[in-house]
């Protein structure tokens, strides 16, 4: 048998050339693509491969089996598989969506398949854990023919599926995507995002505690800047409220800001006001709102301004000067006073200023202090 260089591209007969025309130890995949004039292949058990015959006829053929070719392409086929926890979406060339559930395998045929894509079902660990289901489906009765279905609108419903289990959509199903943003006062030093999960995600997990890590500055009634730092513990109460809203984090950022943006206390009550949930009457509000339960707020640490000290005028740096050069002068006339005495006395100020090292000032000292 020979390779027809005018129809196949010098890419596709690749593999052939590599395996030598034979069979071969590893299992080959959709790359394998040859033009047969005369010969055959030898399809392994764990291989898939279709052929088209010199008509056009595709036919799938799963090893182990030897197919004899007279003027046939062959190409070998990939293999998708779906474990227990996964699901296999098949889309074909009519146009139809499968969705199968795992365990399962199935090998791409490009006559009859588009693609095929294996993804993760969804665990729900609890009965907390829910997800938002979407169906899409045509409202059309059984005498309708299928014509005139063409320009009915599809209906789409709503459903929310709770734990445990691992759920699988369906065709014309689609998994509602949360898109929560960071807030943009959390705390940069903890893992403060509002949402568990952080930016998008799908299962959402109701009467769960979580945590949400936050640091503003607060204006007191001296006018001076306070940071404090704050852990609100909330609860997702109602998935229905959640999903409504959108995103709730700019108006809980907002509603914060509002209450904190309301103090009229000074620093001694600072922290005592900052403690209490009637404090935030606005974000309490906003949470229930969007389906969140505000359960405590921790005080995590207040930052005061460091106080300074008034700057002094020239003429109080002056007069300070002034006394030092004169408690100096007082201190040196005592000094010589002393020396003088004990000259008086007939002692020799040499040696004791020798014995001394001509350090004379504790003495001097007790003398200025009495005097």
């Amino acid at each position: 048998f020979f390779l027809n260089s005018q129809k196949i591209s010098p890419l596709s007969t690749l593999p052939c050339l590599l395996v030598g025309y034979k069979m071969g130890v590893t299992f080959r995949s959709g790359t394998y693509v040859c033009f047969v004039r005369l010969g055959g292949r030898t399809i392994k058990d764990g291989e898939a491969a279709v052929v088209w015959d010199r008509r056009g006829f595709a036919n799938q053929i799963i090893g182990p089996q030897r197919v004899n070719l007279f003027f046939s392409t062959i190409r070998f086929l990939d293999r998708y598989k779906a474990e227990p926890h996964q699901y296999l979406i098949v889309k074909y060339r009519s146009g139809k969506v499968l969705h199968v559930p795992g365990p399962i395998s199935q090998y791409l045929n490009p006559a009859i398949h588009d693609s095929m894509e294996v993804k993760d079902g969804f665990k729900l660990e609890s009965k907390d854990d829910c997800i938002v289901v979407f169906s899409s489906k045509l409202n059309r009765s059984k005498e309708e023919t299928d014509e005139s279905s063409k320009e009915m609108p599809f209906a789409s419903e709503r459903r929310i599926v709770c734990g445990p289990t691992v759920f699988f959509p369906s065709e014309g199903e689609t998994i509602h995507t949360f898109q929560w943003t960071t807030s943009r006062l959390s705390d940069e030093t903890v893992n403060s995002l509002l949402c568990p999960q952080g930016g998008s995600f799908h299962i959402l997990t109701a009467n769960k505690l979580n945590i949400w890590n936050c640091q503003m500055a607060v204006t007191t009634a001296e006018s001076s800047k306070v940071d404090i730092r704050l852990a609100i513990s909330y609860k997702i109460g109602s998935v229905e409220k959640c999903l409504a809203v959108g995103d709730p984090v700019p108006a809980l950022d907002a509603a914060l800001l509002d209450d904190v943006t309301n103090c009229i206390k000074s620093e001694s009550n600072l922290m005592e006001w900052i403690a209490k949930d009637s404090t935030y009457p606005t974000l309490c509000q906003t949470m229930a709102s969007f389906g969140l339960q505000l359960t405590k707020i921790q005080v995590l640490g207040v930052s005061y301004p460091k106080k300074t000290l008034p700057a002094k005028s020239h003429k109080d740096v002056t007069s300070e000067v002034n006394d030092e050069i004169k408690k100096m002068e007082q201190f040196n006339a005592t000094k010589l006073k002393f020396l003088e005495k004990l000259q008086d006395m007939g002692v020799d100020v040499t040696q004791v200023l020798c014995a001394t090292n001509g350090k004379t000032n504790m003495i001097a000292e007790n003398l200025y202090s009495k005097t």
